[in-house]
């Protein structure tokens, strides 16, 4: 009885043992699957900070081309308002023609405000003159 007993301690022994092996066996292949899940989002982040990264040195040099652009123009721009005012105040010719009052189609069209969009332009449209679709002919 004794032997049995023994052997019954031992038999529930190795079997606690395997599931104790079993339990942790399983627990290492859920870490490692976790630990590579966190890997692969790690290389994702990384790879996406790095695009991020570029586009970003890829905008601050286009801006800085825009703004380079732009300082050119308005410096363009200055020099040609100031040979045309040192012109104007050369040339009696150009003076007076610059002194004549501008046409009244042409003056109204000074006073409207900017189209800053299609709508805008698509509402200052009279309502019974609309544009053929393009690529349509004209009716006469």
């Amino acid at each position: 009885m004794e032997l049995i007993v023994k052997s019954l301690i031992s038999a529930l022994f190795v079997g606690a043992l395997g599931l104790v092996i079993t339990v942790q066996h399983n627990g290492l292949k859920t870490a490692k699957e976790r630990v590579e899940r966190a890997e692969q989002t790690t290389r994702d982040r990384d790879s996406t900070i790095k695009t991020l990264t570029e586009v970003a040195t890829r905008n601050k040099r286009a801006a800085a081309k825009l703004q380079a652009a732009r300082d050119n123009i308005a410096a363009t721009l200055t020099e040609r308002e100031n040979h045309i005012e040192s012109l104007q105040h050369d040339n009696a010719i150009i003076r007076s023609w610059a002194d004549t009052p501008l046409p009244d189609a042409i003056a109204r069209l000074r006073e409207r405000p900017a189209a800053t969009g299609a709508d805008a332009y698509a509402q200052r449209l009279p309502s019974g003159n609309a544009l053929p679709a393009a690529g349509s002919s004209a009716q006469d």
